[in-house]
């Protein structure tokens, strides 16, 4: 373990990303990939790791949540031709759309709200594959680097390259469980942030002590544990 962040509980995942990068660069600590969980793969992080620190934020992303996606019918929006110098997006059937209104969503996170014209759509003959309101078609695109990094992974996360590289990922989650099994990482003995911390700083360096000795006594990883539920699966 080289770094040890302590935060609020109500701290989202994502918000502290950058933190670690940082702290993790301070210490000339920055590793090539970081493989996180779906908490850390926000699109503005993914851009940012890799263009501030030079990081492959490696992880999977939040699928996209449309009907059509979902159902994989109708048009989603990578069928949509996105042109981002002009400012305007063309749909399947060739129509360009007429606002392009860059905004800042509830969590103040950057967005682009397209949409097109009433005219254009309403009397389309397959309205009702690309949108079930009864106006225009409108899409909420993320600045141009964000969609792109974002459209990149959720390809990539299908590949069975992605599926080899992320199972290291498992040794992390055998970590957590280490720490939250045998040294009891999920609470705290004190009051206050500040002690937390500290407690948290003990904690990783007797996991990396523990680690040490282990490996210099010989003795194996342990297995990934299945349940007893599992176990009753065939065998593929």
């Amino acid at each position: 373990m080289t770094n040890v962040e302590t935060t609020p509980a109500t701290t989202p995942d994502n918000a502290v990303t950058a933190t670690i990068h940082q702290h993790l660069d301070e210490k000339g600590l920055l590793p090539r990939e970081h493989l996180v969980d779906a908490g850390y793969t926000a699109a503005k992080d993914l851009v940012s790791s890799q263009e501030e620190h030079n990081i492959e934020l490696l992880g999977p992303v939040q699928e996209a949540h449309s009907w059509q996606d979902k159902a994989d019918q109708g048009f989603q929006t990578a069928c949509f031709q996105i042109d981002w110098p002009a400012q305007h997006v063309t749909c399947p059937q060739g129509k360009t759309s007429v606002l392009w209104r860059p905004y800042q969503n509830r969590r103040g996170g950057e967005c682009i709200a397209v949409r097109f014209a009433h005219r254009d759509c309403l009397d389309c003959p397959v309205h009702s594959q690309c949108t079930h309101s009864p106006g225009p078609r409108t899409l909420t695109l993320l600045p141009q680097a964000q969609h792109v990094a974002l459209q990149q992974a959720r390809a990539y996360q299908q590949t069975e390259a992605f599926r080899q590289r992320y199972r290291k990922r498992a040794g992390i989650e055998g970590t957590i469980s280490q720490g939250t099994r045998a040294f009891d990482l999920r609470r705290t003995r004190y009051i206050g942030l500040a002690k937390t911390r500290l407690q948290h700083l003990f904690t990783a360096a007797a996991i990396n002590l523990t680690r040490v000795v282990f490996w210099l006594q010989g003795v194996e990883m342990a297995q990934t544990r299945r349940s007893s539920f599992a176990a009753l699966a065939p065998a593929t």
